[in-house]
């Protein structure tokens, strides 16, 4: 199985079929594997070891619980981000009024212009690197919005010296460190190990459901068919918290920063 977080997101695309594809496969072998041994043995020659299948199982559920709880985290300490480099922006623009009329416009023009940037580094994304180059663009913005505002600050009127470093300034740290911390964040990721792992349980469950319909002549395909797709579903559901801006829909995870682009025009 190829690495999920490789250089082609594409893969993360398909993964969900492809886990589902997989777990029908390794059904029907099994099923298949147990039609086997009970032509060859006999009924009365073949058995299923209940604690056993339940242990797999059992740690099937566990790794599958522990990868969407990562995930899940991962997905509310994002949108956390967000929501805090809106509010920085939106803080900063408002304090942009202790500065020298030219300085605000320039200053302001850059803080839309980064929110622009920032709404569309992540869009459209297509492999690992194109989300290290967008979060290298937004970063570098990010420093040279700063210098400016640096800049602009010792051009400052002096009876708006105190306002600006008590709240101008300390604003403008807030935003570098929130977006420094959201790039870090961005490429945060379970390890494809883990999802290597997960798979290979699914697997394997999937084959003791076959076998174990197969050894027990059960014929009812009803909860096996709800189960393949339903596992793809997890999947899915999993692999869209990691991967917010490639599987979910754009205006619902960027909420905040399209309504900080609509309210600042």
């Amino acid at each position: 199985m190829e690495p999920l977080y490789g250089l082609s997101l594409e893969l993360v695309r398909l993964a969900p079929a492809f886990f589902a594809i997989s777990i029908s496969l390794f059904m029907a072998l099994g099923w298949l594997f147990g039609r086997y041994r009970i032509k060859k043995h006999g009924e009365g020659g073949v058995a299923v070891r209940d604690s056993l299948v339940a242990t797999i199982f059992g740690l099937s559920a566990l790794v599958l619980g522990f990868t969407f709880s990562s995930a899940s985290n991962h997905y509310d300490s994002r949108i956390e981000t967000i929501r805090i480099q809106a509010g920085s922006i939106k803080a900063l623009y408002a304090s942009m009024k202790y500065l020298q009329p030219d300085d605000q416009i320039v200053i302001k023009k850059s803080l839309s212009d980064l929110l622009d940037l920032r709404l569309g580094a992540y869009e459209n994304i297509e492999s690992m690197s194109d989300i290290d180059r967008g979060g290298d663009k937004v970063l570098a913005m990010v420093s040279a919005i700063n210098e400016e505002v640096v800049a602009a600050s010792l051009r400052a009127s002096p009876d708006s010296k105190a306002a600006i470093d008590e709240i101008l300034l300390p604003q403008m740290r807030n935003l570098v460190t929130e977006f420094n911390a959201g790039a870090i964040k961005t490429k945060a990721h379970p390890p494809s190990l883990l999802m290597r792992f997960l798979y290979i349980l699914l697997c394997i469950g999937a084959l003791l459901i076959g076998y174990t319909m197969a050894v027990k002549r059960e014929s009812d395909w009803f909860l096996a068919v709800i189960y393949v797709p339903l596992m793809g579903f997890g999947l899915h559901v999993i692999l869209s918290l990691e991967y917010p801006n490639l599987l979910m829909p754009f205006g619902e995870f960027n909420r905040d920063l399209l309504l900080l682009r609509k309210s600042l025009g």
